[in-house]
């Protein structure tokens, strides 16, 4: 597999209840040290699985999670594995205020950057939830706190986010002076997605990867892979955990975070024994190409960004409009 293209590994690593637009017995924070753990053991199957392959992975981390169990995020910076930011709280980006969102993001790098010892400059939003309501503030307020690379981009349509028909390549996006800082950049690179059916859609994480058939599954990763672009993986702890509390939730939500979980962790061998994998930033070193896309602001303190090309002077066309 020496010349396998590289695919990326991306675990959300938060606890089972974080869940994104759901109103359970553990929606506050103040109510999480109530609540039984599984973190720790969860995340130790994941770094076994990774382990058994020879990858590594970057662990997008909810600030929450290191400060409550510092070791573990040690032992996986010890094992050389890539720490990433996944907010604080594990709040949805666009109900934030930028304000909000400007704290969250400061207190969690704190803490993962000191207990990891990393530079920690990458980030997915919660729930994938960076989407046009949120894009004039949040990259900005990102980029002023030191991120580099943003992982949250779906194109294709989703609850919380979601970029219909938009760029499936990384890109760099240009971000414009704003009162959280200078004029800057950041890499971007989208969620992998397929063309099934006629339909765009995720397949290489989450439900999508408990939910699909592995051939369907492995056809993604090809798919990607003709078209010269890597793959990336994501999943959460509690994903491969058949003992986990199961939380009242309304039916649909209810089949997305339970459906397949028991079969999960064997899908993640494969994977992981048919492609390649390493960290984000080892992947995105490999990316000659970075096509470039400008962050469009109206108005000050606006909340109505575009992400349009930059050899365009129009907006995306509907076909590439902000979901």
């Amino acid at each position: 597999m020496s010349g396998a293209p590289l695919n990326a590994f991306c675990v959300d690593l938060e606890e089972w209840w974080h869940i994104c637009a759901a109103d359970t017995p553990y929606t506050d924070p103040k109510t999480w040290d109530s609540a039984p753990p599984f973190v720790v053991k969860d995340t130790e199957i994941l770094m076994r699985l990774l382990d058994e392959a020879g990858a590594k992975g970057t662990f997008l981390t909810v600030g929450w999670v290191a400060e409550k169990y510092p070791s573990l995020i040690k032992r996986l910076a010890d094992a050389g594995h890539e720490i990433g930011c996944h907010t604080h709280y594990h709040r949805v980006v666009y109900e934030q205020t930028p304000e909000e969102f400007d704290a969250d993001i400061g207190q969690c790098l704190k803490v993962l950057r000191e207990i990891s010892g990393q530079p920690v400059n990458s980030f997915r939003a919660p729930g994938f939830s960076m989407k046009r309501e949120a894009f004039a503030y949040a990259y900005p307020i990102l980029r002023k706190h030191g991120i580099e690379v943003d992982v949250s981009i779906v194109p294709a349509a989703r609850d919380h986010g979601g970029v219909a028909g938009f760029t499936r390549d990384p890109f760099m996006l240009n971000i414009p002076a704003t009162r959280w800082g200078p004029q800057n950049t950041m890499k971007c690179w989208p969620v992998s997605v397929m063309d099934f059916l006629g339909k765009t859609m995720p397949f290489s994480g989450g439900g999508y990867l408990r939910l699909f058939p592995m051939a369907l599954v492995k056809h993604g990763y090809r798919q990607n892979h003709r078209a010269g672009r890597p793959g990336m993986s994501y999943i959460h702890p509690r994903e491969v955990d058949t003992t986990q509390p199961r939380l009242k939730l309304p039916w649909k939500k209810y089949f997305k975070y339970y459906v397949g979980i028991a079969g999960c962790e064997g899908k993640l061998r494969e994977v992981l024994k048919t492609f390649k994998f390493t960290t984000i930033a080892d992947v995105l070193r490999h990316v000659r190409a970075w096509p470039e896309y400008d962050l469009v602001l109206r108005g000050s303190g606006a909340r109505d960004g575009d992400i349009v090309p930059s050899t365009s002077a129009r907006p995306v066309t509907s076909a590439h409009k902000v979901a």
